[in-house]
């Protein structure tokens, strides 16, 4: 069962093994997300998403992220998005929030596709990112793109053959538009509970591998994705 969503997780690892091979280990930490896709018309809906990132398993703030976007539906598998992040990057301390680095206004453009295959879902998400940096009074112009690729497998149904527990490994590789393309390399596995049709509980493991490091991440978010369309 799943033999082929199996062999695209085992590719990602294969994939993944490239970055980590070469990057040293570091810190366990700890990364808290939620996020909503309100479905409000047949062709619409609003990406909402606020993230805290920290240093380590204890509160130690590493970034704060807020972003938000408007969805387009081509079809019922398939949307492009346009919108705007605002990020906050912070020196390691011990919860000094006066102590910013770096802040950064994001604008993103991105288009998502669900191909079922079996009876798994493999995702594809191609972002792009125009990113301005800002620190110390100097603001530094980025370009970026992102490729995720993700597999759905589900693991536990009910009587309405309804999922409510899946397993999601997905990797997303980062590139700059610059001499120093390779930016950063994210390997995840999530276990996802379903609670109902429009909220679930994720909670897994990520390696994050840089140029010369790779961070040990636990990973827990809540997802909720009400539709406003009137019935």
């Amino acid at each position: 069962m799943h033999k082929q969503a199996w062999s695209v997780f085992t590719f990602l690892l294969f994939i993944n093994s490239v970055f980590l091979s070469h990057a040293q280990q570091n810190t366990t930490r700890l990364w808290i997300s939620g996020t909503s896709q309100m479905r409000v018309h047949n062709k619409w809906s609003l990406h909402l998403e606020a993230q805290f990132r920290s240093y380590e398993i204890t509160p130690n703030t590493e970034q704060q992220l807020a972003r938000g976007g408007i969805n387009y539906h081509i079809n019922s598998a398939s949307f492009a998005t346009v919108g705007y992040a605002y990020v906050t990057n912070f020196a390691f301390d011990k919860e000094q929030y006066e102590d910013v680095q770096v802040t950064e206004n994001r604008i993103w453009q991105q288009y998502f596709i669900r191909i079922p295959y079996e009876k798994s879902t493999i995702e594809n998400r191609f972002r792009l990112e125009q990113r301005w940096l800002e620190s110390a009074n100097k603001i530094q112009y980025l370009n970026r793109i992102r490729y995720l690729l993700r597999v759905n497998i589900p693991l536990i149904k009910n009587i309405a053959n309804e999922k409510i527990v899946s397993m999601s490994f997905y990797n997303e590789i980062f590139l700059h538009f610059s001499p120093i393309t390779f930016d950063r390399n994210r390997l995840a596995a999530e276990l996802v509970y379903q609670l109902n049709p429009n909220l679930k509980l994720q909670a897994g493991y990520m390696a994050q591998t840089t140029n010369a490091t790779t961070n040990h991440i636990i990973l827990t978010g809540v997802t909720y994705n009400p539709d406003l369309r009137k019935k």
